[in-house]
């Protein structure tokens, strides 16, 4: 999954009774070979876009095959996309403050989802770039942008009077933002209080898109961002200082105009999610089920170690898309129990930005209206002597009551967070008003590096949460309970 940043949300811990059902030794059997399979050394991580990815999709396709689901996408069970793995720079790129040049690689530089283009206009400061009014927060509110070039910053303004932004703070979902509000280019520093801040441009490779962003999207130096506060009366630090201390916007134009072109080649990949449904009897109404089965491959990008070896990733996800096929499994050996469909998705390119979960949401195989809610397992092979996060039981009143009833009698605490936002697939769905629950059982020391091998996982513990997952799917597919959306408290 993607680096942490999760809300505490209710915190509320739940001392349920021990076991009453013992955990089939078969299943923990089943779901010990899945991950090993997944987390093997033939796969080499798994990583979106490489021989191992393809084989990981294709070996979890014909798992669906066998156990009888239907192919979720016009026959097949591939559901197909390309990305922007990353760019090539050219020789066009420039920018310039009135008679200011700027050096390409040095004081500015286009970041791999940039659109490739010129542009020129004022400037405007839209403080963190983060557009966000169902959370009482909008750094473009009160400005005009339109056929301006934005300026912001990079991360989140650091928690205090106003919510916990930082899981809006990705730099695709800021220039998306520049781009619905009009602006002709953005233009990205790193803020006082980035992690370890040092004056540096964004790293060209900072993350894989979908598609281009739209408009031209330049890292600047921060020494860059601070001229573009003269003559405005006050500095690029009394703009952040403002907004951490009000815990709102401070946004404004800017007396300067600026010159940029972007000039990139884009460097192109493709991989697939993996789409299984076992039908049900009424038709009209979907549940669900998704894990992502992509990894890190061979480090780079994502990883937390400088190493050139196999990530196996035998937590993130192995163990998430090994519970999605147990619960295949089980659902699958009684169909005619079903009232509602159960669509399984194993998502592609996770890590490099949600970009399977974005793409299916966007390109969906099934209205997105019917989905009456998703279920997203990632990371819940460490359960060990701690507590499941669940996160989500805000985003629809009916939650509480019914993970709670899920889990009477399993030994097997929980902890409930209301917030739905959160950096895995689910966020996709949330995005589009759907109720979500996120099954999580936290981040460790093995994790984005090559010791998240297949014997840490607690296979036992595993067992338990698909036990849980499987009786909250059950209500939903079964009992077809109404899960109304109540959005995404924070």
């Amino acid at each position: 999954m993607l680096r942490e940043s999760v809300a505490a949300g209710l915190g509320l811990l739940l001392g349920l009774p021990a076991a009453a059902t013992d955990i089939p030794t078969a299943r923990i059997e089943r779901l010990a070979e899945d991950v090993r399979t997944l987390a093997g050394e033939d796969w080499r991580g798994r990583r979106a876009g490489t021989p191992g990815g393809d084989a990981a999709a294709s070996w979890i396709a014909e798992e669906f095959a066998e156990l009888g689901l239907a192919p979720g996408v016009a026959g097949s069970y591939l559901q197909r996309f390309s990305f922007i793995e990353g760019a090539q720079l050219g020789s066009g790129n420039r920018l310039r403050v009135g008679n200011q040049k700027y050096r390409p690689g040095r004081d500015f530089q286009p970041l791999a989802f940039s659109s490739s283009g010129a542009a020129k206009g004022e400037v405007v400061f839209a403080g963190y770039g983060i557009s966000a009014p169902a959370a009482g927060y909008d750094d473009f509110a009160g400005v005009d942008v339109h056929g301006r070039v934005a300026l912001v910053l990079r991360y989140a303004p650091r928690p205090g009077p106003g919510p916990d932004l930082s899981p809006l703070s990705s730099l695709k979902r800021k220039a998306a933002a520049a781009r619905r509000h009009g602006a002709t280019a953005l233009l990205v520093a790193t803020g006082w209080r980035g992690p370890g801040y040092r004056d540096d441009l964004v790293p060209f490779r900072i993350d894989a898109s979908l598609e281009d962003a739209g408009l031209p999207v330049v890292s600047v130096k921060r020494s860059v961002a601070e001229g573009l506060f003269y003559g405005s009366g006050r500095s690029l630090r009394d703009a952040e200082r403002e907004i951490e201390e009000q815990g709102t916007p401070s946004s404004q134009p800017l007396a300067v105009r600026v010159e940029l072109a972007a000039d990139l080649e884009p460097v192109r990949a493709a991989t697939q999610n993996v789409i299984g449904v076992i039908r049900g009897r009424d038709g009209g109404e979907s549940v669900v089920v998704g894990a992502h089965y992509d990894h890190l491959g061979m480090g780079g990008s994502g990883s937390l170690e400088r190493v050139d070896a196999p990530h196996p990733g035998a937590d993130d996800n192995a163990s998430g898309t090994a519970a999605m096929l147990e619960l295949a499994r089980s659902l699958a050996s009684r169909p005619e129990r079903l009232r509602r469909d159960v669509v399984f998705i194993a998502f592609g390119a996770e890590e490099l930005g949600l970009l399977g979960s974005t793409h299916f949401v966007e390109n969906p195989t099934l209205p997105i209206a019917s989905v009456v809610a998703m279920a997203n397992l990632d990371m819940i092979g460490r359960l060990e002597s701690g507590a499941l996060g669940i996160h989500g039981v805000g985003t629809s009143p009916a939650w509480p009551a019914l993970v709670e009833e899920a889990a009477r009698g399993l030994d097997l605490p929980l902890r409930l967070h209301e917030d739905g936002f959160g950096p895995s697939d689910h966020a996709s769905f949330l995005a589009v008003g759907r109720p979500v629950l996120f099954f999580f059982t936290g981040i460790h020391s093995d994790y984005h590096r090559t010791g998240d091998t297949a014997d840490k996982v607690d296979t036992v513990g595993l067992a338990r949460i698909v036990a849980l997952a499987e009786r909250v799917v059950e209500r939903l597919a079964v009992d077809a309970v109404p899960v109304p959306f109540a959005g995404s408290p924070r």
